[in-house]
């Protein structure tokens, strides 16, 4: 019994194909090479035809090892959005969830967020799909083909069962924005008040359901969010896990049965009922990609003949030690800004005359990846995080750094669980196409 799980993430796209049966899993993994140019600082904008054909080669070989595949999950990054045409052709780019359209100055010193948010009072950031669509309406952007909109992932869907008009699920309808999600609708009226029309909204269904048919025989399920799907591929108690995630972004989760609002964190459904609890931090893994970058521009600098053979990340973890004390290098993980306060830096304070060195730079950097998810933790109310006393890790910026680890152990006094397969967002999606599976027998 084979599944397959394909997840569309920002960086890469990735193919895990489980086998329910020795509960094993084999994965593919290819660079999302997909990133257009633009001329606009804001813009940030990836190519669907390409994220189409690196789907399919994944797709094809896994079939081609696993003819009996018997479901297809879809997962990937959230908030995003594309726009299809009436024969369900993409005739726009993918603006991704790390676009900035929105931070522009609309009107009145506003900007097109804070106009929106005013306007509606909905919980909203740049990135946020139907924000960048407002954008794209006001400054006469949205494809004269335009049909319809939809997520990566949605088109993905589409491409793989031949559907013409999207269909999309609550995780990635509530990504979006507009959507109230103790009534799990899109709000129609606050979309018409701001001058979006609704016909561009795609049709909702609940997940898991089947979109269609994998060349007419194997089920595609309809696709869910990645934070969704992580969750689900890297816990096995949904109602006692803390679940963090350190990728391009990072993220904690925690399961809740019941609605409640939490300023500056994300009240999102979750595929089997309830509500996941997120903190998103902007800069998770992309902090230590900045450092990253910082140190070899610092070896060209001095040394140029010698770089290409110094691997920054292995020496990164290749830190055994670091003492906590009060002379530490203190650094906020902030460098995109927030989603309610895009417009703040991050920054390195506490600098003495003896602290300065790359090894405190390095802990203080990771430190601050975890204070940043600590933060968000801490606001949560004590009687939703009474009963959660695992800590699950997922990500490859945990899963290849063991003082990250440590250092997480340290911020929220708990053993840090890994989770128990790779790529866990795609084996995410894997089971969703199980469960399905067992959803309609």
């Amino acid at each position: 019994m084979y599944y397959l799980g394909i997840d569309i993430g920002t960086s890469s796209v990735c193919g895990v194909v489980y086998d329910a049966i020795h509960k094993k899993i084999e994965s593919i993994n290819k660079k999302n090479d997909s990133i257009s140019r633009t001329i606009n600082s804001w813009e940030n904008i990836q190519d669907p035809i390409k994220i189409i054909f690196l789907v399919d080669e994944i797709v094809h070989q896994c079939f081609s090892k696993y003819p009996d595949i018997r479901g297809i999950g879809v997962t990937g990054q959230m908030h995003g959005i594309l726009y299809v045409d009436g024969d369900g052709k993409a005739v726009s780019p993918l603006y991704t969830w790390q676009d900035n359209r929105g931070n522009e100055i609309y009107k009145k010193n506003k900007t097109y967020v804070q106009y929106l948010i005013e306007k509606t009072n909905y919980s909203l950031a740049s990135g946020f799909g139907f924000v960048t669509h407002f954008f794209n309406i006001v400054n006469n952007r949205v494809p004269v083909t335009a049909k319809k909109l939809c997520t990566i992932m949605d088109y993905v869907v589409m491409n793989l069962t031949k559907n013409k008009k999207p269909l999309i699920d609550y995780t990635n309808a509530a990504s979006l924005g507009f959507f109230d999600i103790r009534k799990n609708i899109f709000n129609l009226q606050s979309l018409k008040d701001v001058g979006i029309d609704p016909l561009i909204v795609p049709e909702i269904k609940e997940s898991p359901s089947i979109a269609g048919y994998y060349k007419d025989t194997i089920p595609v399920y309809i696709a869910i969010g990645d934070n969704q799907a992580s969750f689900l591929g890297s816990v096995n108690d949904v109602r006692k896990s803390i679940h963090i995630t350190v990728g391009t972004s990072s993220q904690i989760s925690i399961f809740t049965d019941k609605y409640i609002e939490i300023k500056s964190m994300d009240i999102r459904p979750f595929p089997t009922g309830g509500f996941l609890l997120v903190g998103a931090a902007l800069c998770g893994g992309q902090s230590l990609m900045i450092l990253k970058s910082f140190f070899e521009s610092t070896l060209k600098l001095f040394e140029s003949e010698s770089v290409q053979n110094i691997n920054v990340f292995k020496t990164i973890n290749s830190i055994n030690s670091f003492s906590d004390n009060k002379d530490a290098l203190i650094v906020q993980t902030t460098f995109d800004g927030t989603r309610d306060s895009p417009w703040i830096r991050g920054r390195i304070s506490n600098i003495s005359r003896y602290n300065f060195t790359p090894e405190n730079l390095i802990i203080g950097f990771m430190k601050g990846i975890s204070q940043e998810l600590y933060d968000f933790y801490m606001i949560i109310p004590e009687y939703i995080k009474r009963d959660k006393n695992l800590v699950v890790g997922s990500g490859n910026a945990i899963k290849k750094n063991k003082i990250l680890i440590k250092i997480f152990e340290e911020q929220f006094q708990k053993k840090l669980l890994l989770s128990e397969f790779e790529e866990e967002a795609a084996f995410g999606a894997c089971m969703l196409s199980l469960m399905g599976e067992t959803n309609h027998a």
